[in-house]
């Protein structure tokens, strides 16, 4: 069964409505109706949010409970979250907000993570960059620690594992293993406008 997301937006005039609504259908939000208000309208969104899955454990041996062994729920087992649907804002500073936690966790039987990335940012250089970053500024974040363009997405597995540069959608294998940190590169995200939409899987 789906589960759905939703989202309200208010439209400007007709000749700005058409390039709205096809930017916000290029990142899977669909109609549900629009309301007129005055010279404006509103818009009712909604679009399938990526859910999480969830694994039952292997039962132990009944020689562990004696005769009869305890029945099992699935509310009583942990979530092994698998997909996650991130939302980055430009305007995050890792240094002060801190990265943000993508509630995955990479084990040992984890091969790497599959990532979709959408969306453009406005960086403190005043450039609209995707996902690459810019091509001509860098930045040093300590709370990053490496020298990368501004606007580039960067992710860590572990509070302490190595940062990588992700420029494009893909496959991401890692040797850390831990939780999954997500995070936007710049040196200052005061006048930063903009997010990403990442939709990150574990493999």
């Amino acid at each position: 069964m789906p589960i759905w997301e939703y989202r309200i937006v208010r439209l400007g005039s007709l000749s700005e409505q058409e390039e709205a609504l096809n930017s916000l259908g290029a990142d899977r939000w669909e109609v549900v109706s629009i309301v007129a208000e005055g010279s404006e309208s509103r818009a009712y969104l909604k679009r399938e949010s990526v859910f999480s899955m969830s694994a039952m454990p292997p039962m132990p041996p009944p020689e562990m409970f004696g005769e009869r062994p305890p029945t099992m729920t699935r509310s009583s087992v942990p979530v092994m979250q698998t997909h996650a649907t991130l939302r980055l804002s430009a305007k995050d500073d890792p240094g002060i907000v801190g990265w943000l936690d993508s509630g995955l966790d990479l084990d040992e039987d984890c091969a790497g993570i599959s990532i979709a990335i959408d969306g453009e940012v406005l960086v403190s250089s005043g450039e609209a960059v995707d996902s690459e970053g810019s091509p001509t500024s860098m930045a040093l974040n300590p709370a990053i620690g490496e020298e990368l363009p501004k606007g580039c997405i960067v992710v860590k597995v572990g509070e302490h594992g190595a940062v990588e540069p992700v420029h494009f959608s893909g496959f991401l294998a890692s040797e850390d293993k831990g939780r999954l940190y997500v995070a936007i590169n710049d040196d200052s995200y005061e006048n930063n406008d903009g997010e990403y939409t990442v939709i990150v899987s574990v493999l």
